[in-house]
C-alpha cells in the first residue's frame, strides 16, 4: 500500500475555500428559510447580494417555461426599475448561465456581444453569473450582479458566495413552489371530491353541467365556461358559467354555428381536448366570435356511454391564457365525472322507467281480475299526489309507490272470494282481511320501495275511529301517508261501479265523504281534499 502524500498548499486552499463556501452557504440558508413567500425570497436574495458585495446591479432572472423567457423578477441597484423584463431564449447573457448550467465571470461586458445594457448604453464594467437549482439539480433561474454604469467592484472569488446564495435560494424557492402545489393539488382534490359528491346527487343534466363548470373555473385560469349540445345540425350553449361579455349567448341566435364549422368543428375535437391560443388567428374561426373578444379555448368532448352527447370548453375574453398541462388534466378529470354521472343518470331513468312498467303491468293484472274498474289505480295514485302536495306531504314519490302496490296482497286470494258479487260470509271476510299484511310480505324485500310505500300498503283500510284493520290503529296513530291515500281511494271507489254497487254521483260522493269526515277518515285531510275536487 502506497504511503499518503503530504497535503500541499493547492489541497489546503482548495479545502479552505470550501469550508468558506459551506459556511456562507449556512448564513444564507439561515436567511432565507424563514421566508414563506417567493417575492421575499427574490427580494432579499438581491438586497443582501447588493449590500454585500460591490456591484452596481444585481439581477434575479426565473426561467417561464411556457413563454420560454427570462423575467427578471427583483433588481437591485441601478436597473431597479426593470423589474418585469423579459428575454426570450437566447437574448441576453444570462440565458448562458442557464443554458450551460455554470457560474460565468466576465472581466469587461463590452466584450461580450450577447450582453444586454439595461440602460440602453454601452458601458465596461464585471459580470458575474451563477444558475440557480432546484431540489435535483435542474438550473430554473439566473442570479447576476456587474458593474457597469457605475464605480464597483466584482472579484472572481465571490463566485463562491454568490452561488452559495444562489444556492440557498434554489432550494429555498424550490421548497415553497413543492409547498403551494401541495396545496394546489390538496384544493384541486377537494373540489373534485365535492364536485363528485354534488354530481352523486344531481338529477339534471343542466345542474350537473353547471356545477362542472364552476368547479373547472375555480381550478384554472379561465373566466368562462360552457356545455354545448348538438341540436338540429347546430351546436348552441346548453348552460353557460363564469364571466363573458354581456351579448355573447345571443351570438348563439344570430350566427349559428352547424356541424363542421368553427372551433366546435375541429376534426380532432372528437378525439379528445383541443387548445386554441388565438381564437382570432384559428383557421376555421367565425368572425362574429372573433370580434367578441374570445381568445382562447380548451375543449373536450362529452362521450357518455360512448355516444357524441356534447363538449365542455373553457375560454377567455381579451386575455390569453397559455396552455398547461394541468388545466387539460382537470379538464379531464372533471369531463370525466360528469360522464360518469350522466351515465348513473341514464341507467336509472331506465331503472325507472322499468319499475314503472312493472308497477303499471301489476295494475292491469289486478283490473284483469276485476278487483277494480279500468284505470283505478292510476287515478288514485293521482288524487293522492293532489292531496299530498296539497297539504307538502315530504314523501310523494313513496306515496305514489304506495297508491300502485296498495291492493297487491289480494292477489292471493281466491276468484270465487275476489268476484263474488254477494256478501262475503265471515271466513271469507276474514280472508280479505289478511291481504295488506299478504301485500307487505311480498313488499317488503323490496329495497327500492321506501317506508311510506310499504305504509300505505300494509295501513290503507284503518280507520280514523279505529275500526278499520290489520291493527285497529286510530286517529294519528295511522301514519300520514295510509290517512292521505284512503281519502283518495274511497272517493274514487265511490265514483266507479263495481259488482256490487252503481257509480255515484259528484255530489253523492263528496257528501259520502263529509259523513265519513270523523268517522271511517281524517277530518281535516277530507276538508282540504273536498276543496281540491270542489
Amino acid at each position: 500500500m502506497a504511503p499518503m502524500q503530504p497535503e500541499g498548499p493547492q489541497d489546503a486552499s482548495l479545502e479552505a475555500r470550501e469550508l468558506r463556501r459551506l459556511q456562507v452557504l449556512a448564513e444564507a440558508w439561515r436567511l432565507l428559510a424563514p421566508l414563506e413567500r417567493p417575492e421575499e425570497v427574490y427580494r432579499t436574495v438581491v438586497e443582501t447580494a447588493k449590500g454585500a458585495t460591490r456591484a452596481v446591479s444585481v439581477l434575479l432572472f426565473l426561467h417561464r417555461p411556457q413563454e420560454d423567457v427570462l423575467e427578471l423578477v427583483a433588481a437591485a441597484g441601478l436597473s431597479q426599475d426593470k423589474v418585469g423584463l423579459r428575454l426570450p431564449r437566447g437574448v441576453g447573457i444570462s440565458w448562458v448561465v442557464l443554458e450551460r448550467g455554470e457560474p460565468l465571470y466576465l472581466e469587461d461586458v463590452t466584450q461580450e456581444p450577447r450582453v444586454i445594457f439595461l440602460s440602453g448604453k454601452t458601458q465596461p464594467g464585471v459580470y458575474l453569473g451563477v444558475p440557480l437549482r432546484d431540489a435535483k439539480g435542474r438550473a430554473f433561474g439566473v442570479l447576476s450582479m456587474d458593474t457597469a454604469g457605475g464605480v464597483g467592484e466584482i472579484l472572481p472569488e465571490e463566485r463562491f458566495w454568490i452561488q452559495a446564495l444562489a444556492e440557498a435560494a434554489g432550494l429555498v424557492l424550490d421548497r415553497i413552489e413543492a409547498l403551494e402545489r401541495a396545496k394546489a393539488e390538496a384544493s384541486r382534490a377537494q373540489a373534485l371530491l365535492e364536485l363528485s359528491l354534488a354530481l352523486e346527487a344531481a338529477r339534471d343534466p343542466l345542474a350537473m353541467a353547471k356545477e362542472a363548470l364552476e368547479t373547472l373555473l375555480r381550478l384554472t385560469p379561465y373566466h368562462a365556461g360552457a356545455l354545448y349540445l348538438f341540436q338540429e345540425g347546430t351546436v348552441r350553449p346548453a348552460v353557460m358559467a363564469g364571466r363573458y361579455p354581456e351579448g355573447f349567448p345571443r351570438l348563439y341566435q344570430e350566427h349559428p354555428i352547424r356541424f363542421g364549422e368553427g372551433l366546435l368543428g375541429h376534426p380532432r375535437l372528437w378525439e379528445g381536448p383541443v387548445y386554441v391560443e388565438d381564437y382570432a388567428r384559428f383557421p376555421k374561426a367565425l368572425e362574429p366570435y372573433g370580434e367578441s373578444g374570445l381568445r382562447s379555448a380548451l375543449l373536450v368532448p362529452l362521450k357518455p356511454e360512448g355516444r357524441r352527447y356534447g363538449v365542455l370548453a373553457l375560454g377567455s375574453f381579451w386575455e390569453t391564457v397559455l396552455y398547461r398541462p394541468e388545466d387539460e388534466k382537470v379538464l379531464r378529470l372533471v369531463a370525466r365525472r360528469l360522464e360518469e354521472a350522466l351515465e348513473r343518470l341514464s341507467q336509472l331513468r331506465t331503472l325507472n322507467l322499468t319499475r314503472e312498467a312493472a308497477l303499471k303491468a301489476l295494475a292491469q293484472v289486478l283490473e284483469y281480475r276485476d278487483l277494480e274498474t279500468k284505470g283505478h289505480t292510476e287515478r288514485v295514485a293521482e288524487l293522492s299526489l293532489r292531496l299530498g302536495k296539497a297539504v307538502e306531504f315530504p314523501d310523494l314519490e313513496g306515496l305514489r309507490l304506495g297508491a300502485y302496490f296498495h291492493d297487491l296482497g289480494k292477489l292471493a286470494l281466491p276468484d270465487g272470494i275476489l268476484r263474488k258479487p254477494k256478501a262475503l260470509s265471515p271466513e271469507e271476510w276474514r280472508q280479505v282481511k289478511t291481504h295488506p299484511e299478504v301485500g307487505l310480505n311480498i313488499l317488503k324485500n323490496l329495497p327500492f320501495l321506501p317506508k311510506t310505500a310499504l305504509n300505505v300498503v300494509l295501513y290503507h283500510h284503518e280507520r280514523w275511529d279505529g275500526s278499520g284493520y290489520p291493527k285497529g290503529l286510530k286517529g294519528e296513530e295511522i301514519p300520514l301517508e295510509a290517512r292521505i291515500f284512503a281519502v283518495a281511494d274511497v272517493y274514487d271507489a265511490l265514483l266507479s261501479e263495481r259488482p256490487y254497487k252503481r257509480a255515484w254521483t259528484l255530489e253523492e260522493a263528496q257528501e259520502e265523504l263529509r259523513a265519513q269526515a270523523g268517522k271511517g277518515l281524517d277530518p281535516k285531510l277530507v276538508a282540504v281534499f273536498l276543496d281540491l275536487v270542489r
